[in-house]
């Protein structure tokens, strides 16, 4: 499935759906390489119909340059250099992130911490079993990691899907000084990888099992399963029971849909179901409340890494500062392209002051925006089919805008990553997310010139999930049983739910089970107590619930 319907708007945006779509958006592509044409002044309309002639398409216009960045089949080169209406034509360079970023949700769970390294990493295997592994990625590329394809998916060290490449990040991007880094960052820890997703993104029951006892096979102790479908299976339900026996603690996606119902593997009692919350320690929305859920991870806005050419990244600059990691999160534009919706990011740069767009009436006022930076509040958030982050963006560009920032409302103040649905394609200016305290903070800066920028086209990314919240898990289970190697799968799973920091109601709950993972509380409470420790927690997860429709997905 590479497009949906207007009727499909429900079941689109999760984050399975955004990997998937804007994979196939990246793959459906000619190969073709980026350049930036630097043409004579007035001379912008020749250049486009060469490009067009050539085969190629306009990425991004720099008018104020006359220049524009620009996609070419390497063939074409030739007659740019030739053509007299051009002045030049150089190769448009990759920009990385040059200082390392530590993802809001690592602090969160309390890994990277001096008091507990990943320095016993190497006693320990993880298991992903994903869409895959981009293996020359800067973040993972110096990884202990070995692999293993199901029949029909192709190679594991590559993944058309971006989410695998996005899970393996969280669990163990590599501290190099750029990027992101993991929970486990500093290579010590043994990864086997496991491509069960075809580009479409879903796999069956049977392909689960299957890598479930190659996990096994290969010496897995931790089994990461960022996906899941709502049947159960006694097939899939025995493997797990019978592993789980044999001490190996598999972690599974609580599921997406914001509802009661329950998603396998998570929901089996063999299998740790993990919610999500944001960088507030508040239940996601779309995070599955059920009777399963045991432990929450981050799962709102986290960034990690993707393959080269799907990522894209928000910055806003302000005063000289750089407020990048803060959390600026470019918008996940979605487009009507003719017979459904796409993801279509909106990058550009844009200065000018910063205005406020006043909601105080309950409605977006925003005046003359003319030239400006419109930061406004979100007066809706984004659940079930409703996604009204259009709303702002749409009202700052009526103004005049030339970008918007939206940020987060007092009813849920972290901050999001929302979908901003674009369903008649009106949007034209860049806009990012960022938290209400920021939100608050830049008020204080009205008048003032800033700069915001949206790229596109880089190795990293901000995706939401549960898929997202599970790796979270992962890579602290596997943290604190490397140094506690004795201990039993059952043991370690109960050191974690009796250590979770209590969130929402008190005592454990459907939404975020018995709290959000800490290892540094986890490791103390191993160490003080031993592996045998007081059984508070869970190691069960409750009476799975019954399923409803099919396949494995994302």
């Amino acid at each position: 499935m590479s497009r949906w319907s207007k009727g499909a708007k429900a079941a689109l945006f999760t984050s399975s759906a955004l990997a998937l779509a804007v994979s196939m958006a990246v793959n459906a592509a000619p190969s073709q390489d980026r350049y930036i044409v630097k043409f004579k002044p007035g001379k912008s309309t020749e250049a486009k119909g060469l490009v067009k002639r050539a085969g190629g398409s306009v990425a991004l216009d720099l008018k104020k340059h006359d220049a524009m960045a620009v996609t070419l089949p390497a063939q074409a080169l030739k007659g740019f250099q030739n053509n007299p209406n051009i002045e030049y034509i150089e190769e448009d360079a990759k920009r990385h992130l040059m200082a390392e970023t530590s993802p809001w949700g690592l602090t969160s769970v309390a890994a990277n911490t001096p008091e507990l390294t990943d320095a016993q990493a190497g006693n320990t295997t993880v298991c992903i079993i994903d869409s895959g592994y981009q293996a020359d990625h800067t973040d993972l590329a110096a990884n202990q990691v070995a692999g293993t394809n199901n029949s029909g998916t192709g190679n594991w060290y590559e993944d058309q899907n971006h989410h695998g490449t996005h899970v393996a990040g969280t669990i163990a991007a590599v501290a190099n000084g750029e990027g992101v880094v993991g929970v486990l960052p500093n290579g010590q820890v043994n990864l086997h990888i496991i491509k069960v997703f075809n580009a479409d993104g879903w796999g069956y029951t049977s392909s689960l099992v299957n890598a479930v006892d190659t996990c096994v096979a290969n010496g897995a102790k931790v089994i990461n399963m960022s996906l899941g479908g709502g049947r159960s299976s006694r097939t899939e339900r025995n493997a797990f029971d019978s592993y789980y026996s044999q001490g190996v603690l598999a972690i599974a996606a609580a599921g997406n849909d914001g509802n009661s119902s329950h998603s396998y593997p998570a929901s089996y009692d063999a299998v740790v179901s993990v919610a999500a919350v944001d960088n507030n320690h508040e239940w996601a929305n779309f995070s599955q409340y059920t009777s399963q859920v045991e432990v929450s991870g981050p799962g709102e806005a986290i960034l990690s890494s993707v393959p080269m050419g799907a990522g894209h990244l928000g910055d806003l600059v302000v005063g000289g500062q750089s407020w990048f990691d803060r959390g600026v999160v470019p918008h996940n534009r979605f487009e009507d392209q003719g017979s459904g919706y796409m993801p279509v990011p909106m990058p550009g740069q844009a200065s000018g002051a910063l205005a406020q767009c006043d909601t105080s009436a309950g409605s977006y006022n925003c005046g003359d925006m003319t030239g400006k930076i419109c930061v406004t509040e979100r007066l809706a958030d984004q659940g079930g089919s409703s996604y009204p982050e259009i709303d702002a963006v749409k009202a700052c560009q009526t103004a005049g805008a030339v970008a918007s920032v939206v940020y987060s409302r007092a009813a849920k103040p972290g901050l999001q990553n929302p979908f901003l649905v674009d369903w008649d394609n009106e949007l034209s200016i860049p806009s990012v997310s960022i938290s209400r305290a920021d939100g608050l903070e830049l008020l204080g800066h009205l008048g003032e010139n800033a700069s915001l920028s949206v790229t596109t086209g880089g190795e990293h990314a901000y995706y939401n999930g549960t898929s997202m919240a599970t790796p979270h898990v992962t890579g602290v289970a596997a943290l604190v049983w490397s140094q506690h190697p004795t201990c039993s799968a059952a043991e370690i799973r109960s050191a974690l739910s009796s250590t979770a920091v209590d969130l929402d109601v008190a005592g454990r709950d459907d939404r975020t089970g018995y709290g959000l993972v800490n290892a540094v509380a986890a490791h103390d409470y191993l160490s003080a107590q031993g592996c045998t420790g007081s059984t508070g927690g869970s190691t069960g997860g409750g009476k799975p619930g019954k399923g409803g429709k099919g396949k494995a997905k994302l």
